[in-house]
C-alpha cells in the first residue's frame, strides 16, 4: 500500500542571486525555472494520494520564480486548502510589497543566516562578492512591519560555531525570529571543493551549550525566547513518551523533492545521481515503485551500524540521511557530528526536566 506523501519540495529554480560558499545545491550555476506544468503534475500527484501535506519552497532562491510560487499556492488552496506552505529564501529579495504578498498567502517563511554581518557576508556572499547580510536585515525588517514571524536556519561550520551566541542576540533583538534550526554543515555542492568545515565536536558541543545558556539569561532580563526546533522537539518526545524510528520522511518514502525539469529525489539536500527516483513528468512516474529496495528506505536507527546499541536511539531516528551520506559514503552508518549534537540538546532537556 502507497504510503501518504507528507511533504512535497519545490525546487522552483536552481538560480540564485547569492554563491553561498558551501551551497549543497550549487545555486547559481544553472538558470533553470520550473514550469508551471510540472510543479501542477507534482502538487496533482501528491493530493492524489494523501489527504494533507507541507509543501516547501526551495531552490536556488525561490523568490526569483516567485509568479510561480503563487499560483502553486492559488491552484492547491481553490481546489483543496489541506496544505501548508513554507519558503526557505535568503531573505535578500524580501520589500514590502513582498512581505505583504507572503503574508495574504500565509505562507511560513525560512531565513538564511549564518552569523553576524562580518561572518555572514563571509559565507554568504552576492554574485559579485559583496556581503549579503545588510539586504537580509532589511528583508527581515519588512516580515516584521507585516506581524510574520520567521524561523532562521543556521549552517554550522567551524567559524558560524563560535559565533552562535552572537546570532542568539541578534535573534532576540529583531523580535519576529521565534527560533534557530542548526544544519550541520556538508561537504555536497559546492561545500566540496572549500577551506569550510564542521566545527570540531569539543566545539561544537562548548558552544551550542553558550549559546543555549545565552537564550535562557535573555529570557531572565526580560527578552523573548529565541528556541532551537531540535530542542524543542526533543522536549515533546520526552514529555510526551514519543519516539523516533526513523528520521525524517525520506527515510519513509514519504518526501518528494522535485527539480525545476521534473526530476524526483527523496530530499532536497540529495540532489544527487544515485538518489534519482525518476521524472514527474513521465507518465508512469510511481514514487512507491520508486522507492522499493532502496538501502535507505525503512531505515531505523536500531538496524544501523553505531546506533543500535546506544540507548537514546529512539530519541533520533538514525541522524541525517544527507550528511550520513557525506561523511561516511553510507546511508546505514550515522555521521558523529549529528550524534553530539544530539546529545548536547537532549542532555540540555532532561537538565530542564529533571530526567534521569
Amino acid at each position: 500500500m502507497t504510503k501518504e506523501i507528507k511533504l512535497l519540495i519545490l525546487l522552483v529554480t536552481d538560480d540564485c542571486n547569492l554563491r553561498c560558499r558551501y551551497c549543497y545545491a550549487r545555486g547559481g550555476e544553472k538558470k533553470e525555472y520550473m514550469s508551471w506544468e510540472t510543479a501542477r503534475k507534482a502538487v496533482d500527484y501528491v493530493v492524489a494520494s494523501s489527504k494533507s501535506f507541507k509543501i516547501q519552497f526551495s531552490g536556488g532562491e525561490p523568490l526569483l520564480n516567485f509568479p510561480l510560487v503563487k499560483r502553486v499556492i492559488e491552484y492547491v488552496k481553490m481546489r483543496w486548502g489541506s496544505a501548508t506552505f513554507q519558503l526557505q529564501t535568503n531573505g535578500t529579495l524580501i520589500d514590502r510589497a513582498l512581505a505583504q504578498e507572503l503574508k495574504s498567502l500565509r505562507v511560513r517563511p525560512g531565513v538564511s543566516l549564518d552569523g553576524p554581518l562580518d561572518l555572514n557576508d563571509h559565507l554568504r556572499p552576492f554574485v559579485g562578492g559583496q556581503g549579503s547580510t545588510s539586504a537580509v536585515m532589511r528583508g527581515l525588517q519588512f516580515l516584521a512591519a507585516e506581524g510574520i514571524r520567521v524561523g532562521l536556519t543556521t549552517v554550522l561550520t567551524a567559524e558560524s560555531a563560535r559565533t552562535l551566541s552572537q546570532l542568539v542576540d541578534w535573534a532576540a533583538y529583531a523580535g519576529n525570529v521565534y527560533g534557530i534550526s542548526l544544519d550541520l554543515f556538508r561537504p555536497l555542492g559546492r561545500g566540496v571543493k572549500t577551506d569550510l568545515s564542521v566545527p570540531d565536536l569539543n566545539l561544537l558541543e562548548s558552544q551550542v551549550r553558550a549559546a543555549l545558556r545565552r537564550a535562557d539569561q535573555l529570557v531572565r532580563l526580560g527578552g523573548p525566547r529565541v528556541r532551537f526546533r531540535e530542542l524543542e522537539r526533543l522536549r515533546y518526545q520526552i514529555t510526551r513518551g514519543v519516539v523516533r524510528e526513523e528520521y525524517c520522511y525520506a527515510t519513509t518514502g514519504q518526501c518528494m523533492a522535485a527539480v525545476p525539469d521534473g526530476g524526483i529525489y527523496p530530499c532536497a539536500s540529495l540532489i544527487l545521481p544515485h538518489f534519482y527516483l525518476g521524472n514527474i513528468n513521465d507518465q508512469d512516474f510511481s514514487l512507491a515503485e520508486a522507492v522499493a529496495g532502496k538501502e535507505w528506505i525503512g531505515r531505523k536507527a536500531e538496524m544501523m551500524t553505531g546506533c543500535r546499541d546506544c540507548p537514546d536511539r529512539l530519541f533520533c531516528g538514525g541522524g541525517c540521511l544527507a550528511r550520513s551520506y557525506a561523511y561516511t559514503g553510507r546511508v546505514d552508518k550515522p555521521y558523529e557530528g549529528d550524534c553530539r549534537l544530539k546529545k548536547t540538546f537532549l542532555d540540555w532537556v532532561r537538565q530542564d526536566e529533571g530526567v534521569c
